[in-house]
């Protein structure tokens, strides 16, 4: 009795963590629900069931046998120093106690997330995002942190409010209590009253209203007065992200980030999963174009088993181009799985965070042999598909001539170009005020890689946090950036931010703000040109603009 007792516990769990993968997968993905993989791989590891048998038979009682297979797992996974083999070990735990609850019945200590729920956590890490019952998720606070996170942008990407560097919010909220996340301001309301909860509210719905005006405009183009085009992309990272790009209007995928499906995993993922993944984006897309850029993990998105180790300045270290150069198996099935997809739509491959002409030839002959390959074998891929680099280092956009008489397009990364400009890190509340896009340097920085481009007649974009910033967009339209790639949900705000501006007022704009002292200064040149524009009147955008220009420039 006490071994069926046991036997029904286990497949109750592995049926309850079937259910949680087939549900994240339909919301979010496949790759999203590689998450739970290894747990199903645990239930069903002939080692780990004759333990637990072993046991029953030694201890004749379900529960003690459990206990002490956890218990004798635990203590031999503590004693290991690697950190990935040391993440299975907790995997296990977690396992035994979704089995131990099954077996007596019992509700988990922690309650089951409810619809609405704001997660509170310490920092907003990438992997949490894998880990969380996401449909659950209305928003996330974090003590810790900057805005232009990976964690923070990923929630940004699933348009979940998120605020970060809230200090002191883990000794402060109180499990059930009343919340209320103001995503946009970075403010964070616990036990707030009725009067409160009715203006937020009120507030809610006309942000949905004029979502939902924008939405319907989505076919008209995002052109200047004077009538010069910007493209407007899309930020994603999952097949979710893809209706979202097509219910707010995207032109096509101007970043895909791949580094999800390896952060998922807790590792590099499979060419078999990247081919099927890449394909279907492409597809989707199609025949709008899709931007795939190759794994850019380490720095904040640090994972174990893929050869990086602890680091004393992880963003200065081994990640990115780095990172997947000096795992080269790993990097050539992505180069693989990426060719594959150019058949099925325009793509074009973008390598991050070069810093060298060394880097940028080294990779392309890896690219050149996956062609090669191909070529024998047969097949099918997109022989002109571009390739293009992020210029997110200052050396970079310094040396950018260089870089453009070898790369079919640039792809500026304003969120790690500011980071390494003006020596700021990211991710570190207790310096973000300092980081600041449009600083003066920053901006110098995107005006030497814009003109680069034109000398050698090859288009380039941004697809920093930068894009999203109404502030920053007049700037960046002045100083010729043709194609703005950002969050889906800021598509429709940046398109009707663009639609009022004139290209010839907009380039003065720019030429004041490489001149200025300050960030301070440039923010009151882009919020005169909101004001100018008309558009804190504007019916569905006028709101949160006067809240930007406020704080930029003190006007009421």
């Amino acid at each position: 009795e006490e071994r069926e007792d046991l036997m029904k516990a286990l497949a109750e769990t592995r049926s309850e963590i079937e259910e949680a993968r087939e549900a994240s997968g339909t919301r979010f993905g496949p790759e999203f629900a590689a998450v739970f993989h290894t747990q199903i791989q645990i239930l069903e590891d002939k080692g780990f069931v004759d333990n637990i048998e072993q046991a029953i038979n030694s201890k004749k009682n379900a529960l003690l046998a459990l206990r002490s297979v956890l218990d004798s797992y635990r203590e031999t996974f503590e004693r290991i120093e690697d950190d990935y083999f040391r993440e299975r070990g907790v995997d296990i735990v977690d396992i035994g106690h979704r089995i131990m609850e099954k077996l007596l019945g019992v509700r988990s200590p922690v309650a089951p997330m409810q619809p609405g729920s704001v997660v509170v956590v310490d920092q907003v890490l990438a992997g949490l995002f894998a880990r969380l019952e996401m449909d659950q998720v209305a928003a996330i606070v974090a003590e810790h942190g900057g805005s232009t996170s990976h964690g923070a942008i990923f929630a940004r990407t699933l348009e979940i409010p998120a605020v970060t560097g809230a200090s002191g919010i883990l000794a402060e909220a109180q499990h059930g209590e009343s919340c209320i996340v103001d995503g946009a301001t970075g403010r964070v309301y616990l036990q707030p009253d009725e009067t409160l909860i009715a203006y937020y509210r009120d507030a809610q719905h006309e942000y949905e209203v004029a979502i939902e005006h924008l939405d319907a405009l989505r076919g008209r183009p995002a052109e200047t007065r004077d009538g010069t085009p910007v493209t407007l992309s899309a930020n994603v990272g999952l097949l979710n992200d893809l209706r979202q790009a097509d219910q707010h209007g995207a032109e096509g995928i101007g970043l895909f980030r791949t580094e999800l499906l390896a952060l998922a995993h807790r590792g590099f993922p499979s060419q078999e999963e990247q081919d099927q993944l890449y394909r279907r984006v492409v597809e989707h897309i199609s025949p709008r174009p899709v931007t795939i850029r190759t794994l850019d993990l380490g720095g904040d998105k640090g994972i174990p088993n893929v050869g990086m180790a602890d680091e004393e300045n992880p963003q200065l270290g081994l990640r990115s181009i780095r990172l997947t150069l000096e795992n080269r198996r790993a990097f050539r099935a992505q180069l693989r799985a990426i060719l594959k997809a150019s058949a099925f739509g325009p793509t074009k491959l973008l390598l991050p965070m070069i810093s060298s002409i060394e880097e940028l030839r080294e990779a392309k002959a890896l690219l050149e042999g996956v062609r090669a390959r191909f070529e024998r074998e047969g097949e099918d891929f997109d022989r002109a598909m571009p390739v293009g680099i992020m210029i997110e280092v200052p050396s970079t956009a310094i040396s950018a001539d260089v870089f453009a008489r070898e790369s079919d397009f640039f792809s500026i990364g304003t969120n790690d170009l500011t980071q390494y400009t003006l020596a700021v890190d990211r991710g570190n509340e207790r310096v973000a005020h300092l980081y600041d896009g449009l600083h003066p340097a920053v901006l110098s920085l995107i005006d030497m890689s814009v003109k680069a481009a034109a000398r050698a007649n090859i288009p380039v974009s941004l697809c920093g946090e930068m894009a999203s910033n109404p502030l920053a967009i007049p700037i960046l339209v002045g100083l010729g950036i043709g194609e703005l790639s950002l969050v889906p949900a800021a598509v429709p705000f940046a398109k009707e931010i663009i639609r009022a501006l004139d290209v010839r007022d907009v380039a003065e704009d720019a030429r004041l703000a490489l001149t200025a002292s300050s960030a301070r200064d440039v923010h009151e040149i882009a919020a005169s040109r909101l004001l100018g524009a008309g558009l804190l009147d504007h019916p569905d955008i006028g709101a949160w603009l006067r809240n930007a220009v406020d704080e930029a420039s003190g006007f009421s």
